[in-house]
């Protein structure tokens, strides 16, 4: 679940713009060049859960006054539109993942801006990161939680698992919650469970898991109604 809303004014993007920044954006959070240690089916349903709209803002005003492309030219070239983007995701993945969703969406800005060749000016580009708690995820309409996510997401992988057999390098494991492979090593995010060595691709994953079975174990329910 990666929402991103990109607002700017009405005459500050024309439609091949929008098409590349949002290509751009997208590809960094789940294009093709994911790393192969994600399984297929947890990326299609990640991608699935991935959106990106625009909104075009009449009157825009900043403290300078009305923003207007013609009127912020300062050279041949001109500066860039200014841009308000909104990511949401889940409350409890927002801490770990911000500071990497602003640096990815920053980076495709300023693709954006050279392929323009316009400058951005300081002030003119806003990347918030917002979290939505538990209980007001409204995934497929229904109220859900982080955890939820991350099962629908990896819901097809554990299918497949479950009547296929995984082969994995020496020191790899299988994250139990997203099925990402994660190596073991000292930076491993890892949980020791009935002597085996559990291995997680995030904090979040690893937070997911020990909740899950803490609610297995109270005989209760992970999943939303």
């Amino acid at each position: 679940m990666i929402l991103i809303d990109i607002r700017c004014p009405a005459d500050g993007l024309d439609s091949t713009d929008r098409t590349a920044l949002a290509d751009d954006v997208v590809a960094g959070l789940v294009g093709d060049q994911m790393s192969e240690d994600v399984p297929d089916e947890t990326l299609a349903r990640a991608r699935a859960m991935t959106h990106v709209v625009f909104g075009s803002v009449e009157g825009w005003t900043t403290g300078h006054g009305r923003w207007h492309s013609d009127s912020q030219s300062t050279d041949s070239q001109g500066t860039a539109a200014p841009l308000w983007i909104t990511v949401t995701v889940p409350e409890t993945w927002r801490d770990e993942i911000a500071p990497s969703l602003i640096g990815w969406v920053r980076r495709a800005v300023r693709h954006l801006d050279e392929r323009q060749g316009r400058e951005r000016s300081v002030g003119d580009l806003w990347i918030n990161v917002t979290g939505i708690v538990d209980g007001s995820i409204g995934l497929d309409g229904r109220p859900a939680t982080a955890d939820d996510v991350v099962a629908v997401m990896s819901e097809p992988f554990h299918a497949r698992r479950d009547t296929d057999d995984v082969d994995l390098p020496e020191g790899t494991v299988i994250d139990p919650m997203c099925g990402m492979r994660v190596r073991l090593g000292p930076r491993a995010i890892t949980l020791e469970s009935d002597g085996a060595t559990l291995g997680f691709c995030a904090r979040s994953c690893r937070d997911a898991y020990v909740r899950r079975e803490d609610a297995m174990s109270a005989g209760g329910s992970t999943v939303a109604p």
